[in-house]
């Protein structure tokens, strides 16, 4: 029992790093398509916004996921 506990934080641990790297390269990715597109203009924030949001939106349905996959997976067991 303490070890699935174990492996179950090990795993969310990981789970809230990736969720925070990709709001952050999302956001990154963005600015750097902004500067790309539009080197003197504020396209740089636009696309940064864009991509924050596209972000937060993956890393909740990443995390729903998840909740719903351990949520079958203690039903099982």
């Amino acid at each position: 029992m303490e070890r699935n506990k174990l492996k179950t934080g090990v795993t969310l641990y990981v789970l809230i790093i990736q969720l925070f790297m990709t709001i952050i390269g999302l956001s990154f990715l963005g600015v750097y398509i902004g500067s790309k597109i539009d080197p003197e203009g504020n396209q740089m924030m636009i696309y940064g916004a864009i991509g924050l949001f596209v972000g937060i939106f993956l890393s909740f349905i990443t995390l729903f996921q998840f909740i719903k996959s351990e949520a079958k997976r203690e039903r099982r067991t």
